[in-house]
């Protein structure tokens, strides 16, 4: 995994509490984004191997508030009416097959009426909080449903994001949610056929929905794959704000799960 950065000429990471700090820990990689609290916009980003992206010298010294989302992640869904006290364990369990090492933490999701049950991976959490303690969880399957919700507008929207060994989806159509899921994903041929599996399942078809695709590691030769088989594939992201020099081959949709953070926390 390369390393890199960049900020906007405004961008004075000193300032006092004029920022948040998002952060993404995942598999083999780590980044982090900054955005202006008064403007909403994206004023630096870096990423890097391993948790090296936690010791860039340009991250902000007092940020106002920290978020970050660590992989790989075991999360479910519970109405919020089926959660009692001290069950939350059990609920995890059920889904996943045990409880796996880890903070469990909870965080409601009232687009659904439901609580997102969730533990990060250990080692990856610790490394963010020893760096900033204060910094608040959030579950990856809470800031998918939270993105397809805003995407799917106007036809049936299917939001892919690729990490290691895993894929998320998360369908909307109408504002309703239709899935959302994880899949282990180890090859391209993986990535391919629970992306068509999901489709299936809610009863779509390729030529019907808008397919957003993201994440840390997906790669050219997987985008090309799904474009053969989904009619309207696109990326997840938009290019970022004017004024910020990302090169000519940054891909936004890459960091959909560092840059969605502020729109979940906001």
């Amino acid at each position: 995994m390369d390393s890199g950065s960049f900020q906007a000429s405004r961008y004075a990471p000193e300032r006092l509490r004029t920022h948040h700090l998002s952060v993404l820990c995942a598999q083999g990689v780590s980044a982090w984004a900054v955005h202006d609290l008064d403007r909403g916009e994206v004023v630096a980003l870096g990423w890097g191997p391993e948790q090296q992206a936690l010791m860039d010298p340009m991250l902000p010294k007092h940020p106002a508030s920290v978020s970050f989302i660590s992989l790989p992640e075991w999360s479910t869904l519970v109405p919020e009416g089926a959660l009692a006290p001290g069950t939350e364990a059990a609920h995890l369990a059920l889904v996943h097959g045990g409880r796996p090492s880890g903070a469990m933490r909870d965080e409601p999701v009232r687009s659904l009426g439901a609580t997102c049950i969730y533990v990060h991976d250990d080692v990856a959490e610790r490394a963010v909080l020893e760096r900033f303690p204060n910094a608040r969880a959030l579950p990856m399957q809470g800031l998918m449903i939270h993105s397809v919700l805003g995407r799917a507008h106007e036809r049936p929207t299917v939001l892919l994001h690729r990490s290691a060994d895993r894929l998320d989806v998360a369908i909307a159509s109408k504002g309703a949610v239709l899935m959302s899921n994880t899949f282990p994903a180890r090859t391209a041929q993986d990535l391919l056929y629970f992306a068509l599996l999901a489709v299936e399942q809610t009863g779509l078809h390729t030529h019907d929905a808008l397919v957003l695709v993201s994440g840390t590691h997906l790669v050219e030769g997987e985008r090309n794959l799904l474009q053969r088989y989904f009619t309207d594939l696109s990326p997840a992201m938009r290019p970022l704000e004017a004024g910020l020099d990302t090169g000519t081959d940054f891909a936004a949709d890459r960091w959909l799960a560092l840059l969605e953070q502020f729109a979940c926390v906001s």
